[in-house]
């Protein structure tokens, strides 16, 4: 099985291995995600993230995957700076969570994990995870809490794309833009939430996705699109000439 995004080698927390382990925040934070132009997204930060942020999902085998478009040009995030800064109102909870994750043990429970190979773990400096008796430290109760929280609203993520699909709500689209320069770029395999499709949809649907809570992230996910200019204003690219072009 593939390691998610950004995470090159997951191991398990523990007292045996880490005992040692300080994580301390690395002088250019997010310069790891500076080439990522697409971040899996939350249903719960959807309303969070609209007026900064265009939704988007991804197709996949199982369900799709509601992304965050943070370029229009592959290998470009925006919203990365410079100083490995998140340049925008909201950052995702997929890059504050980093470089924790919860995991499954067999024939066990949930357990915290992380990625070695962060830049800001070490046995030298920083907070520790576990005090000197083998006891849990702030620092890892804290990471523990954000992976489980990520890890439920993924999950009602999951079940979110889910009935989208299901009641055939998505269509795909590509986002175009044009260089100064004259050169094209455009992000392909997306899908939107299609209009047309939901206002087709029964009472009973509806009311399907009223009672789970879904209604408002789709909303929320049309009028984020708006934010698709901000993409092609930070590419310094005058226009999208094409806008959506629905395929």
């Amino acid at each position: 099985m593939s390691n998610p995004l950004f995470y090159k080698n997951v191991v398990p927390l523990s007292t045996d291995v880490h005992k040692n382990l300080k994580f301390h925040t690395p002088t250019k934070p997010l310069s790891f995600a500076k080439e990522a132009n697409l971040i899996p997204a939350l249903v719960d930060e959807f309303d969070l993230a609209l007026d900064d942020l265009p939704i988007a999902f991804l197709p996949a085998t199982d369900v799709p995957s509601a992304v965050f478009v943070t370029g229009l040009k592959p290998g470009t995030n925006v919203f990365i700076s410079e100083d490995g800064l998140w340049d925008g109102k909201y950052a995702p909870a997929y890059l504050r969570r980093y470089p924790f994750i919860v995991g499954d043990v067999e024939n066990g429970g949930p357990i915290l994990c992380v990625d070695d190979t962060y830049e800001g773990l070490n046995e030298k400096k920083g907070e520790p995870f576990f005090s000197k008796s083998g006891e849990s430290e702030e620092t890892l109760m804290r990471a523990l809490t954000i992976s489980q929280s990520y890890k439920t609203s993924a999950d009602r993520t999951d079940a979110f794309t889910k009935m989208l699909h299901e009641m055939e709500l998505f269509q795909s689209i590509s986002l175009d833009a044009v260089m100064p320069d004259g050169e094209k770029t455009s992000v392909h395999g997306l899908m939107v939430v299609s209009e047309d499709a939901l206002e087709k949809l029964s009472d009973a649907q509806l009311g399907q996705l009223n009672a789970a809570g879904f209604l408002k992230p789709i909303y929320s996910h049309l009028l984020s699109l708006r934010s698709i200019s901000r993409l092609a204003q930070d590419l310094n690219a005058p226009s999208i000439p094409e806008g959506e072009t629905v395929q």
